[in-house]
């Protein structure tokens, strides 16, 4: 077996012990870049090498491989490239005011590193050292909420409860006022939202949290909605914002000038490409956010068509820049 097939299948039987459940046939595919077929060899040769390996069967029909006896130390990922993605992990969270996460990577960081024989501890910190004096963040505009770091915890421990939360809320009129609410979930990004139910309002609102003052975690525990799934919701919105009103079919049309550079993004995570016989690029997905999508779309400049909805087509309509919002 060559040195990276054997570096494979340690680390999924990593994967295997880690995982409650076990590891799937498409998580394997999707972590290695592999086919199915090529997995499937893998899969049985972790059987083979591993003889604790237990083959299960999901709710939902699925096989999964779950290693009953958690992996030697011996067997973990190599200490330089493990330390240098922890580094890069806390800079990038520290960068984006997540302070909770960057404090949790770095105990972690060191904690591996403690464990280490003192040679090849310097060794790690010292070649990871090296990788990050060589990586940069590209400087864009744009906005740079900061969370306090006593508001994140607070709102952390809340979602681990899930327990209801005391915030002091600065909206943009300025007036604070103090509420309690019920945490159902984060939306991180340039801005950062905390997605709550509050007792005067059925639906979910959204809370920059960079105007949170102050936040508590209560002793209070609540249900949450058990058909609130955060992915999807982000989903709904092309940013951070959520118009239930706006969420509909958004069509965009590239012209053949701009669709090789159109085809390289991401626009939304269920999009759909159509290529026309003029080398343009159809691009559809459902989500609201017309306002963000035409900060977004005036990038492209003439290049770019709304189709639907009509709402947006009339806010980058040629020679119009008034919005009721800045960015």
């Amino acid at each position: 077996m060559s040195y990276s097939k054997a570096s494979d299948l340690i680390e999924l039987a990593m994967m295997a012990s880690a995982r409650h459940a076990g590891v799937t046939l498409v998580e394997i595919m999707d972590r290695f870049n592999i086919e199915k077929r090529t997995a499937q060899r893998m899969t049985d040769a972790l059987a083979s090498v591993f003889p604790n390996v237990e083959l299960r069967v999901l709710p939902d029909r699925r096989h999964a491989w779950k290693l009953l006896a958690p992996i030697d130390t011996p067997l973990s990922l190599p200490p330089v490239e493990t330390v240098e993605a922890l580094d890069l992990a806390v800079r990038e969270a520290q960068d984006a005011g997540r302070h909770h996460h960057a404090r949790t990577l770095l105990r972690l960081r060191d904690s591996i590193v403690s464990s280490l024989p003192a040679n090849r501890a310097r060794a790690a910190e010292s070649d990871a050292e090296a990788v990050l004096q060589s990586i940069a963040n590209v400087a864009r505009p744009g906005p740079r909420g900061r969370v306090a770091p006593d508001v994140a915890e607070a709102i952390y421990d809340a979602l681990r409860g899930p327990y209801r939360l005391d915030i002091a809320y600065r909206p943009a009129s300025g007036e604070l006022r103090t509420r309690r609410i019920e945490p159902h979930g984060v939306l991180l990004g340039p801005r950062s939202y905390l997605v709550a139910h509050v007792a005067e309002d059925r639906d979910l609102r959204h809370f920059r949290m960079d105007r949170i003052v102050h936040a508590t975690c209560t002793d209070e525990w609540f249900a949450l909605d058990p058909e609130f799934q955060i992915e999807r919701h982000a989903a709904e919105a092309f940013g951070s914002y959520h118009d239930p009103g706006q969420i509909g079919p958004v069509v965009w049309s590239f012209s053949a000038k701009a669709a090789p550079a159109a085809r390289n993004f991401v626009f939304h995570p269920d999009q759909i490409f159509e290529d026309q016989d003029d080398g343009g690029l159809i691009v559809r997905f459902t989500a609201c956010g017309w306002l963000e999508m035409a900060w977004f779309l005036y990038q492209w400049g003439s290049d770019v068509e709304v189709l639907e909805p009509a709402g947006l087509r009339e806010l980058v309509a040629p020679g119009r820049r008034t919005f009721d919002a800045t960015p």
